[in-house]
Parts: structure tokens; sequence; C-alpha cells
């Protein structure tokens, strides 16, 4: 009964008919089942939300990408060329005269200045990875400037890593709007971001936004304007299913064609399954508790190393996460420049308690744990759960959905914090800074991770910067692998796994790409039998 009302509800949305609906999904769509409670906004100025990326990387294109069989290799989206000045500053880029909008308007250098200013003058959450060289909303007209509708000229504040400019630029909030038609909707100064926030679209992208409801589905329809590729279906359709064994079931089922929450037991389900395959890809995302050291307890060095001592990495990696998770303890992503094999950490009971005994804390306390109510959290929460008791700690579990997970982390309102960080970038930096780098060393003063755990990373957060501004490319790996290991551990994050991405997918279905970041799936190459 379950299954019929998703389908009737899908085919209802599509405008299809409903008699004529079978268990299949429809030949022109495809339809995917993930966890989008998360979604707060599809507006790419502020969008930060894993389902909201997800979605808004189908709509918006950046001025530059990565080869995602090879991220070192930068390529040209809606720009085609680019230099870089002697002094490493300034950044020209020559527009893609190819390129135009949903709306049929071609995209200019005007467009990108307008969305790159946008992005700093909305001071929106996301404006970190733009701001962080040095634009503000006093100095960013002079240093955003189109110089004719076919050249774009930016001008950073410092000299850094010139990758570090590109994988910032390919990043969702990179995403170019289409400023006549934005401008035409702004309302009270806000740079058209209620009218982008959650009911339309105004990208170049090889799809439209045609529907968002809000923790239930999210409808995307083809741009027939499209100056690229033409996309392999007509609709994508996300289709809010959280639980791993539903998703299966529609998966087998044929009722969706994208699974991409599956738990470890339902891919061990589906692996004889001829109708159903499993597509996998390096991810950048890794996995970690953060712990607030505004919490008495956890302002205590000798009881955050004793945490790190009670969590039975390689039993979870082995059992409850099944090939999905490899046990990765530092702050850089297998995959990116300075990752470091590097994992002192196992479960010790004995050797935590030790701590806790040196730590001066004699008797037993609680944490309250925040963790979203979707896999593999809780399944990873009660295991952490129960080593850490046998040490007196107790997790009090606050399971809670999407939203409220990301508001209780935001509003630093927890003691720990179980969750994942997809780089928003495929460049060292994108972790150095959320984990290394507190506010006062940030060149735009934008709040890091560390900051929201109220932790001060003292001179790490000086290397970090450091190692961003290094131009000798082997320099600067070794410099991300000398602060990791003191990162790893004195901070107050608990580094547990990187993903190993899996995802099931309907065996008719050709040509999804996964991302390295967790913004960057590909559907527009997406096509059915």
């Amino acid at each position: 009964m379950k299954l019929l009302k998703l389908m009737m509800a899908l085919m209802l949305c599509l405008g299809l008919d409903v008699l004529a609906a079978s268990a299949k999904t429809p030949a022109n769509t495809l339809v995917v089942a993930d966890a989008i409670d998360d979604v707060i906004s599809l507006d790419p100025g502020e969008v930060s939300e894993v389902g909201g990326v997800l979605t808004s990387n189908q709509i918006y294109q950046p001025l530059v990408s990565f080869d995602v069989n090879d991220p070192t290799k930068i390529v040209g989206v809606l720009a085609e060329s680019w230099s870089i000045s002697a002094d490493g500053k300034i950044f020209t880029f020559k527009m893609n005269p190819k390129a135009k909008f949903a709306s049929g308007n071609p995209v200019t250098a005007r467009d990108a200045e307008y969305s790159l200013r946008r992005v700093v003058l909305m001071k929106s959450r996301s404006a970190f990875i733009i701001t962080q060289f040095g634009f503000t909303p006093e100095n960013v007209k002079d240093r955003i400037k189109a110089a004719d509708d076919q050249t774009l000229v930016i001008e950073i504040g410092d000299r850094y890593a010139p990758s570090f400019l590109f994988y910032c630029l390919s990043s969702y909030v990179g995403g170019i709007v289409d400023s006549k038609l934005v401008s035409e909707h702004e309302v009270k100064g806000d740079f058209g971001n209620a009218w982008l926030k959650s009911e339309h679209s105004a990208g170049s992208g090889p799809f439209e936004l045609v529907k968002w409801e809000p923790k239930k589905s999210i409808l995307l329809k083809r741009n027939e304007n499209f100056w690229g590729t033409r996309p392999g279906v007509e609709r994508i359709f996300i289709q809010h299913v959280a639980e791993s064994a539903t998703q299966r079931l529609l998966l087998e089922k044929g009722d969706i064609d994208v699974a991409n929450k599956l738990g470890s037991d339902d891919f061990d389900a589906i692996k004889d399954n001829a109708g159903v395959k499993v597509i996998t890809s390096q991810s950048g995302t890794i996995y970690y508790m953060g712990l607030n050291v505004r919490n008495p307890y956890l302002a205590k060095p000798k009881v955050v190393e004793a945490l790190k001592y009670l969590v039975d990495y390689q039993g979870i990696a082995a059992t409850i996460s099944r090939g999905a998770m490899k046990v990765h303890q530092t702050l850089v992503p297998d995959g990116f420049l300075g990752a470091l094999d590097y994992t002192p950490y196992k479960l010790d009971v004995e050797k935590a308690k030790a701590l806790l005994k040196e730590a001066g804390v004699t008797s037993g306390f609680s944490l309250d744990t925040v963790v979203w109510n979707s896999p593999p959290y809780t399944d990873w929460a009660q295991a952490i759960q129960a080593t850490m008791a046998e040490a007196g700690i107790k997790l009090n579990l606050q399971v809670v959905d999407g939203q409220q997970w990301l508001d209780r982390y935001r509003s630093h309102k927890l003691d720990i914090w179980l969750g994942l960080w997809g780089p928003d970038y495929p460049d060292p930096h994108s972790n150095a800074k959320a984990f290394a780098v507190n506010k006062q060393d940030a060149p735009d003063g934008s709040e890091s991770l560390a900051d929201r755990f109220g932790w001060n990373a003292g001179e790490l957060s000086k290397q970090a910067m450091a190692a961003v501004r290094e131009q000798d490319t082997l320099k600067r790996k070794a410099m991300y692998q000398d602060l990791q290991k003191t990162h790893t551990d004195t901070s107050p994050f608990i580094y547990m796994f990187q993903e190993v991405r899996r995802v099931g997918v309907n065996s008719k279905v050709k040509g999804v790409v996964l991302g390295l970041t967790f913004s960057d799936d590909r559907y527009w190459s997406a096509s059915k039998d």
C-alpha cells in the first residue's frame, strides 16, 4: 500500500496518467531515493545541505570544474580559457560564447560578475568559499569585474596556490545565475534570494527546478535550452526515502532508479539481483564525531583522548559498514594532496580508563549526542554508545531529522555531533580550513568547525593558512602532512571513516556519474534502456 501511494504521488506530480501507472518508473524520468529532509534552500548563493547541493549541481554551472576521474585536471565550463598575472593575484577568464541560460539569455561575464558579487553581498553561510579570498561587500565591486561581455577579471587579496581558487569556483556556490532574470525578482535588496530559494531557478545547467516540497520531493525538468549535450532523461524526481530497507525494496520493485542511502545489509541483499547493479567511486567524504569543548568534561584534553580509544573503528567498518567505509583518522581524505596514512587509534577500554583517571575523572558522566535518523548514523551511534559505556561514559542519543541535526550543530547546542564532512571542493584546504583554521586567522573571519566546537587550534591554524599560500606543490603537500598528525592527536574531532561511495541503481539505468565531493553527482549523463 505504501508503495502504491508513493507511485501515485509521483505520477500526479509528473502530470502522468495515474490509471496507466505501473510499478515501474517512467522511461523519461530518473527517480532517485535519498534523504533530503535537510534541504533548506536551493539558491546557489546560499545552499549548503547535502540534498540541496546535489540538486543545485544539476541546475547551475560554474566557470570551471574538474575531471571527476582526475581531479588535478581543471576544465572550463562557462569559462573557456583563463590566465593568471605574474604576482598570482589577478585571474582573467574568457567566457564560453556557446553558453546560455534556460531562459535563452546568453551567459556573459556580467552574469558571472553579478553571481559572484551576489554571494559576497548576501553574506550567506556558504559565502566563505568565495570570501576567503579577501572579498568583502566594500571591495567586491572593484575586485570582481566584467571588463566586457566576454571577459571577467578577479583580483584576490593574497597569493594562494592557483588551484585553490579554481577549485573554489568549481563549487556549488560558484554556480552562475541569470542576472537579468534574478534582478527582475529582487525584493528589498535580497538579490532575488526569496525567488530562488524554493520555487524558481535561473541556471544554465542541464535541468530546471519544477517543484520542491520540503522533506518530501524535488522535481526537475530538462532545460530545453541547454547549450551542452542534451540530458538522457526529461525529468529527475528526487524522493525523500530515508530508510535503507525501504529504498532497497523500491529499487528491487523497479519503483526507483537510484538508491542513494543503502546500508550494508541491503547491499548484501541485492548482490544477486540481476535487475539492479551497484556503482562505486572514490569519495572525499569523511565521518567524524565533533566534541564540543564548551562542555567541562570535553574541555579536558585527556578526556578527549580517552574518547578516541572508545570507538571500535575496525569493528564498525567490518560489521556495520561492510565495504562502505574504510578507517580514516586524519582531516585530509585519501585522494587529495597531502593525504596521510595515519591511524593511531583503536578500541582500548583500559587505556581510555587510564586517561580518564589522569584527567581526574573518577566517576561516570553523560554526554548528549545528536544523531541524524538516517543510515549509517543510528547504527554507528548505538555501537559507540556501547563501547563508551564500558568506560562509564553514557551517550544520550538524540536521534533527530536532518534539519534538526544541522540546527543543533550550527547552534552549538550539543555535547557531541555525529556527522560527516564532504569537501566543498577537492583541495586539502577545504578540510584544513574547516577543522584547523580559527576565524581570527581566516581572511574573511568566517567561523569554522573548530570554532563551532569551541576549539582554539593555536599554531595549527596558522600552519594551515601557510599551506594554502605555498606555491610549490611538493612543499605544500609536506605542510599538510606535518599538521595532520598533531591535529589528529590533539583536536576535539574523532575522525572515524572515509566513505567508499556505493549506490544501488536499476540495471536499465546507465551513465550515472558519482562525484568526488558530495556536491558533484552528475545525473545529466544518465539514460534508461
